[in-house]
């Protein structure tokens, strides 16, 4: 078995009334999910559900940066212990490689206090699975690609009986010269280019 870990915190601070969170009793987090194979690999959408038991003593919350925090106001109270559930989403892309079975898991949740009303919740996660093996993928290089581009042009070339001639080097002044050269007559004939030496034949 193959396993990737990562670790996981939210942060929380409660009503008015619950008073102040002191000592952890426990903590559970349990991630629910769900499985969708992607091109890019493997998808899981579910919750991370969090059930806690904390103990609370009076105050009233004090002024700090909880912006971010998560305000719980439904907190099951029996004399000083409280008890509360509350899901988070999880989303987690998992490379192609990751197979089945798959065992997700939040290993040692912990919470902490900060004596000003907040609560922190810190879990890591293990997620266990099968690797599956994935295709090769040929990669053809373009040195190579050229390399067999001209192999077969020339093994076209040498099967063939058809011979290619250059338009750029043959023009129609050079046909009209070879039928001139080639009648049967007694009047000598001069085959040449503009920029040759001439060349005498004689029919």
């Amino acid at each position: 078995m193959e396993s990737k870990e990562w670790a996981m915190q939210e942060n929380f601070i409660f009503s008015e009334g619950v008073g102040l969170p002191d000592k952890t009793q426990k903590v559970v987090v349990t991630p629910r999910f769900t499985e969708e194979r992607t091109e890019d690999g493997l998808r899981l959408t579910g919750i991370y559900h969090i059930a806690a038991n904390i103990d609370f003593v009076d105050g009233e919350r004090a002024e700090g940066d909880y912006a971010t925090a998560i305000l719980i106001d439904d907190v099951e109270l029996n004399d000083a212990e409280g008890y509360f559930e509350y899901a988070i989403p999880l989303h987690i892309d998992l490379p192609p490689e990751v197979g089945s079975p798959l065992q997700v898991q939040a290993i040692e949740p912990i919470a902490q206090t900060d004596g000003q009303g907040g609560l922190q919740i810190l879990w890591d996660v293990k997620c266990s699975y099968e690797e599956i093996p994935l295709p090769e993928e040929k990669t053809v290089f373009v040195e190579d690609a050229y390399k067999e581009k001209e192999e077969t042009e020339a093994h076209v070339d040498s099967t063939s009986n058809t011979t290619t001639v250059d338009s750029t080097s043959f023009t129609e002044e050079d046909e009209v010269l070879s039928f001139i050269a080639q009648l049967e007559d007694d009047v000598s004939t001069t085959a040449f280019h503009s920029n040759e030496v001439f060349v005498k034949n004689k029919s």
